[in-house]
Parts: C-alpha cells; sequence; structure tokens
C-alpha cells in the first residue's frame, strides 16, 4: 500500500510540472511547428576584431544544433528559417586599476550584436538589435587566476605566466574572452529566439 502510495504522488508531481509549463532548457521551441531547419549564414562583423565574425558564426551553430529543436542546415535552400547576426561592435574598457603604478588590472569586452530570425519566404520570426554580452578578463599577471575554469580552458599554462609580458598575457586573456563572449552569445541568441520563456 506504502509503495502505491509513494507512485500516485509521483504521479500528481509529474502531472503538476507538466501542468505549469516546466521545461528543460532547449526542450521546447516558440517557433511555429513547421519550422524545423535553419540555416546560419556566416556573421557579419562590423568590429575590427578579424577572425570573431568565423568564431560566432560557429558558436551559433554549435549552440542550434545542441539541442535537437531545430537542426542547423549546410544550404539555404534545404531551409526553413534564415539566422543572420551582424557584430556591431567590441570594445575593452579598463575594470580595475592598481592606483599606486595606474596599470590596469582588469578589463571589461563587451560584444554588441544585432539579428533576426526569418522564414524563407521572408516572414519575420524574430528579431533584436540590442544584444549585449560582457565578459571581464585579467589584464596582468597578478590578478590572473589560474585555478579557474576559464584559465584552464585558455591557451595560456601556469608555467608559461612568469616568461610572459603584461602585454603578451592580457592578449591572450583577451582572446579567451572572445571566444567566452562569442559562446555566450550564441547562448542568449538561442534563447531570445528559440527557447521558450520558462
Amino acid at each position: 500500500m506504502k509503495s502505491f502510495i509513494t507512485g500516485i504522488s509521483l504521479l500528481v508531481v509529474v502531472i503538476l510540472s507538466y501542468g505549469c509549463g516546466y521545461t528543460f532548457r532547449g526542450s521546447g521551441s516558440v517557433l511555429p511547428a513547421d519550422v524545423k531547419t535553419v540555416y546560419i549564414p556566416r556573421v557579419e562583423n562590423g568590429s575590427t576584431e578579424l577572425g570573431l565574425a568565423d568564431v560566432v558564426t560557429e558558436a551559433l551553430r554549435d549552440e542550434f544544433d545542441s539541442y535537437g529543436t531545430v537542426s542547423v542546415v549546410e544550404k539555404q535552400s534545404d531551409a526553413d528559417a534564415i539566422l543572420n547576426v551582424r557584430i556591431i561592435d567590441v570594445k575593452s574598457t579598463t575594470g580595475t586599476v592598481n592606483a599606486s603604478t595606474n596599470t590596469s588590472l582588469q578589463m571589461d569586452a563587451t560584444m554588441l550584436l544585432g539579428g533576426e530570425l526569418r522564414r524563407t519566404t521572408g516572414q519575420l520570426l524574430w528579431r533584436e538589435n540590442n544584444l549585449k554580452v560582457t565578459k571581464e578578463y585579467a589584464a596582468n599577471q597578478s590578478v590572473v587566476v589560474t585555478t579557474s575554469p576559464d584559465f584552464a580552458s585558455g591557451s595560456i599554462s601556469a608555467a608559461d605566466l612568469s616568461s610572459l609580458s603584461s602585454r603578451d598575457i592580457s592578449r591572450g586573456q583577451e582572446s579567451q574572452a572572445l571566444n567566452d563572449l562569442a559562446v555566450n552569445a550564441a547562448r542568449m541568441i538561442y534563447d531570445k529566439s528559440v527557447a521558450p520563456d520558462f
């Protein structure tokens, strides 16, 4: 009898979970039911960061292909919809400064983007022209946290730090920050254009 009551209780919890609209990220879509495939052309780059368009394009394709809600196709002729994204600008600003030496310790990288998703027939499904993602990164060896996941996923090893100048460290950290911005931008665009609001 106790197992029967436990089973009924679990069933009620499951039914209530579905009833309140809770879904796992990527498991639903706000797109019309017939939009199953999307073509993502190379991102347009309005910034001065060379190669960033390719990084953002790849991040978008990976993000949209990850959940199975829509499939990314290689040719526009195979798509139900087209996602066009433009990098408007990328800026790096000083976040934290060492007051005694007047040197930058932390920088903030910000990427501004715009995007739209349209059916291949031209009907607008989603558009946003003011997307912004920001990432903080170390500009000086003294503030690099070598045990952080961000550092571990970068291209500089802890052993290399002592032989690099602050400028080299800053460039390496900025490069990693731009990669992280691309991934974060792709996630934001997917969430806004495809994923349902919870």
